[in-house]
């Protein structure tokens, strides 16, 4: 009978340590860490033994992307917080008491009684054994913050890919405008020459060529004080790419090509409601919310403690179980379930207007590159070239005298204005194109049905 009862406390205790240390792995877990393992492969080597490809001499947008999403340090911030908030998942799925084991015996002039020797073991009485539907819901809850942060790394690198675009094509547009005025200026000298030519044969007074010689040296302090904003594009760019600021980097020989929107307005708004990152995330965390309520009310389930022991020669066993009631933490316990609902609330709220915010944004990114569409079609097919052709017409009559410099000099003005113009546009689309493309973390020139 003593064997067979010593065998009992053997199971009890058996049971004990398997209730204290067993971990709960919710659904969901091992494809979240899948994921971010994918995801992360760039930023498992330490920076120093990474083998990151060297940039083109002259990068395209996309390459200075893909550059980044391999090496800008707070896109890996992201990535690591998204590691540590899945390493939080069976931490809170484990039951925090410890199995403490305790033996004893007599000693009687310096003899030991084994008799009298006793082996006990218990959790740690500091800490309670959880009822396992606790463990369930706490690490649900986590799971669904972990995946939250998986979107948010997945926002991040859409935000990235946006402020390098961004950066670039200001970049580029300040190229560009370099490039206008050059042309400009050529034709401004060329406007000095025709004058002073004109000067010397009586034609034109030798206030015209002041007046032709200022508008050169206006246009040349026009192009030094444009290209003076190169190197801080360039070192904003080499920032967001983490190299150094002033690491060489080519200035754009043209403004990068116009990239088609491949969706209608209402398909756009469709993908951001259904893929945004942000709206995701915040749909994570209500999920996670309803976790917290469900965990606030398991508090009112009693927690417990269990102990045995036995002496060595079987005669004696004990067993001992406690509950713990919080027969006086009901009002805490009431506050915690109205504060985890409110915190529901607040999450539900926040995805609300969160999702108002981003259909007003998509809206007017959509106005701006629809407008943009129409401006530049009618600029580059029938206002530009009409600009060009009153600038030629103006310089032959300005030749033969049938002109003032006065009428030619505000057509290259005007010319100038128009190419600028032009060339803002441009860029202005693309950079709210690839806002757009932020929000709904998808590549919007090509269609994906």
């Amino acid at each position: 009978m003593n064997n067979l009862t010593f065998m009992r406390q053997i199971v009890i205790v058996a049971l004990l340590a398997v209730v204290a240390g067993c971990t709960v792995h919710p659904p969901g877990e091992r494809e979240e860490r899948d994921a971010a393992s994918q995801a992360g492969k760039p930023f498992e080597k330490w920076i120093e033994v990474r083998r990151i490809p060297p940039l083109p001499e002259n990068p395209t947008p996309d390459q200075l992307v893909e550059y980044a999403l391999l090496n800008n340090a707070e896109l890996e911030q992201h990535y690591w917080e998204w590691r540590s908030a899945i390493e939080q998942i069976p931490q809170d799925g484990t039951q925090s008491s410890t199995l403490n084991i305790a033996a004893g015996t007599n000693i009687t002039n310096g003899h030991t009684s084994w008799g009298s020797s006793t082996v006990a073991l218990s959790n740690d009485p500091m800490t309670d054994i959880k009822w396992p539907g606790k463990l369930d819901a706490a690490a649900k809850e986590t799971l669904e913050n972990a995946k939250a942060a998986g979107q948010r790394f997945i926002m991040a690198k859409y935000d990235l890919r946006n402020k390098v675009l961004s950066a670039y094509y200001d970049y580029a547009l300040n190229a560009e405008l370099i490039r206008l005025q050059q042309s400009n200026q050529q034709l401004l000298k060329t406007t000095v020459t025709i004058t002073e030519s004109k000067n010397r044969s009586g034609s034109s007074s030798q206030e015209d060529v002041l007046k032709a010689s200022n508008e050169v040296d206006m246009s040349a302090n026009d192009i030094a004080n444009t290209e003076s904003q190169l190197p801080g594009q360039r070192a904003a760019i080499n920032a967001l790419l983490s190299r150094p600021v002033n690491a060489p980097l080519a200035v754009p020989t043209e403004l990068p090509p116009a990239r088609s929107l491949a969706y209608g307005d209402a398909e756009l708004i469709e993908l951001a409601a259904i893929q945004n990152p942000e709206l995701l995330a915040l749909a994570d965390e209500i999920r996670g919310r309803g976790e917290g309520i469900r965990l606030a009310k398991l508090q009112y389930v009693p927690d417990f403690n269990f102990s045995a022991g036995t002496d060595l020669i079987g005669v004696t066993q004990s067993v001992l179980g406690q509950a713990t009631i919080p027969i006086f933490r009901y009002e805490a316990i009431n506050a915690a379930i109205r504060q985890a609902e409110a915190n529901l609330r607040a999450s539900e709220a926040t995805r609300r207007q969160t999702g108002n915010d981003l259909t007003a944004e998509m809206v007017a990114d959509i106005t701006i590159i629809r407008d943009a569409d129409r401006q530049l079609d009618l600029f580059e097919h029938t206002i530009l070239p009409r600009a060009r052709q009153i600038v030629n017409i103006g310089r032959s009559a300005y030749e033969t005298g049938r002109a003032s410099l006065l009428g030619l000099l505000d057509d290259q003005r005007s010319l100038i204005a128009i190419e600028r113009l032009v060339a803002d546009l441009r860029i202005d689309r693309e950079k709210h194109l690839a806002e757009l493309e932020s929000i709904t973390a998808r590549d919007l020139s090509r269609a994906v049905r």
